[in-house]
């Protein structure tokens, strides 16, 4: 599967694995998340979403997955109102 340009596995790394049949395969590499990184931090508000609060800061809302990383957030959609979030540069 291609992976696309802002993808969180964007220049991520690869092996080849040769399975007993001999086929080889593409395995992805995990990312460990680099930790916090952020300069602001902001309060959730009833309704907001990764998505949302993403699209805001810099435009692209696909890129929600750098505040989850950010935050060790398990399930984005997980979102309670009054919860602090470290917000990526």
């Amino acid at each position: 599967m291609p992976i696309f340009a802002g993808s969180r596995y964007e220049g991520a790394q690869f092996s080849v694995v040769e399975e007993r049949s001999r086929e080889q395969k593409k395995c992805l590499h995990l990312r460990i998340p680099s930790g916090s990184y952020s300069e602001t931090q902001h309060e959730v508000h009833p309704g907001e979403t990764l998505d949302f609060l993403s699209f805001r800061r810099g435009g692209q809302a696909r890129k929600w997955w750098q505040i989850a990383e950010a935050n060790d957030l398990f399930w984005p959609l997980d979102l309670s109102p009054g919860t602090r979030l470290d917000m990526p540069l």
